[in-house]
C-alpha cells in the first residue's frame, strides 16, 4: 500500500532528542479530512491548514514558534504522496534554503492534497486512512495523548495498533508496568492517588519519562507511577522534574478555578520516590524530558 509504505519511510527531522511531530500532525489532520472527502484540497492560508495545524503543534509539541509551512512544503519529497499547487510558481520565488516562504504560499493561494494514487487508494479502501493514522500515532506520540489527538483532528474511531504488534516486535517489557507500580507502592508519585477496587489498582499508570517511541527503555529509572491525569500532563509537558526530583510546572499551566489545586499545589514539591536509590528517575532521562517535551522556560540549561 503506497500510503502505509510512505508513512513507514517518512523523513522526519529529529530535534532535541525527539522526532519532530510537524509532519505527523499535518498528515493526521489531512487524513481525517481526506477520509471524509477523498477529493479534498486544502488551502494553506488560515482556516484550512495554517491555523488548525499550528494549534495542534502548540498543544502536542514543545515548539515555541510552530512553523506549518515547513511540513506543508517539505512533505512533497516523501515518496511523492503529497502535492502542492502551483509549486512551479512558488519555486520561482524560493530562497537558497529551498524552502517555500509563508508569504509565497499565501500569495499564490497554495493548496495541498494527497497524490492521485493515494486518493484512489483511500477511496477504494477507507481503512487505509485509519491504518495510516494508527501508524503515525504509535510511532510519534505516547499512549495518553493519542485519543486526544484523534478527537482534535476529527477521526471518530481508528484501527490501532496497525495490525498485530507483539510486545517482542515493539521491544517492550511486559513487566514494566508491574515493576514500576510496585516500586512506587501503587501510589501516584505526584499526588499519592492509590484507588483500588478490591485488590486491583485503578487509574494508576506506569509512565515513561523518556518516551518509548524515542528509545526510552522499560527500566525502573525511566518510569514513574502516575495517576492517569498526571501521566497525561507529564507527556504534554505541563510539568517536569528537577535533578533533585522536585516538580516544576510550566508557566503556562493555570486553572480558571482558583480552588483547583490538582496541579498548582505541587510546584517545587518533591515526588514520592522508590525505596531503592537505583530506581530513582535517571538524570539522563529527566534531561531528555526538559529538552524534548517540557513546555516551560529553560534557563542555564535548567527548567525554572
Amino acid at each position: 500500500m503506497k500510503l502505509l509504505d510512505a508513512i513507514d519511510e517518512l523523513n522526519v527531522h529529529k530535534r532535541e532528542g525527539r522526532k519532530s511531530p510537524h509532519k505527523p500532525l499535518l498528515l493526521l489532520y489531512v487524513l481525517a479530512r481526506q477520509f471524509r472527502n477523498p477529493d479534498t484540497k486544502l488551502e494553506f492560508e488560515f482556516v484550512e491548514i495554517e491555523e488548525p495545524v499550528k494549534a495542534l503543534l502548540k498543544d502536542f509539541s514543545n515548539s515555541k514558534q510552530p512553523r506549518v509551512h515547513y511540513p506543508f512544503w517539505r512533505l512533497r519529497e516523501d515518496n511523492k504522496i503529497w502535492e502542492v499547487h502551483p509549486y512551479w510558481k512558488i519555486e520561482k520565488d524560493m530562497n537558497k534554503s529551498k524552502d517555500a516562504r509563508v508569504e509565497d504560499l499565501k500569495k499564490y493561494n497554495a493548496t495541498g492534497s494527497f497524490s492521485q494514487d493515494v486518493v484512489k487508494e483511500i477511496r477504494n479502501n477507507p481503512d487505509v486512512a485509519r491504518q495510516a493514522a494508527g501508524k503515525l500515532l504509535y510511532e510519534y506520540f505516547p499512549k495518553p495523548l493519542r485519543q486526544d489527538i484523534l478527537e482534535r483532528v476529527g477521526f471518530d474511531y481508528i484501527i490501532w495498533p496497525p495490525g498485530k504488534l507483539s510486545d517482542k516486535k515493539l521491544n517492550r517489557d511486559r513487566k514494566f508496568r508491574k515493576n514500576v507500580l510496585e516500586a512506587y507502592k501503587y501510589r501516584c508519585a505526584m499526588c499519592g492517588f492509590d484507588l483500588h477496587i478490591d485488590s486491583q489498582s485503578i487509574g494508576l499508570e506506569a509512565a515513561h519519562i523518556k518516551w518509548h517511541g524515542e528509545g526510552g527503555p522499560d527500566t525502573l529509572n525511566n518510569g514513574l507511577a502516575l495517576c492517569a491525569t498526571h501521566h497525561k500532563l507529564l507527556d504534554l509537558g505541563a510539568f517536569t522534574l528537577l535533578e533533585d526530583h522536585r516538580i516544576v510546572l510550566s508557566k503556562w499551566v493555570h486553572s480558571p478555578n482558583s480552588g483547583n489545586n490538582f496541579v498548582e499545589k505541587y510546584q517545587k514539591q518533591k515526588i514520592e520516590l522508590p525505596s531503592k536509590a537505583e530506581h530513582y528517575p535517571s538524570l539522563k532521562h529527566i534531561r531528555w524530558h526538559w529538552r524534548a517535551v517540557f513546555k516551560g522556560v529553560i534557563k542555564n540549561g535548567v527548567p525554572i
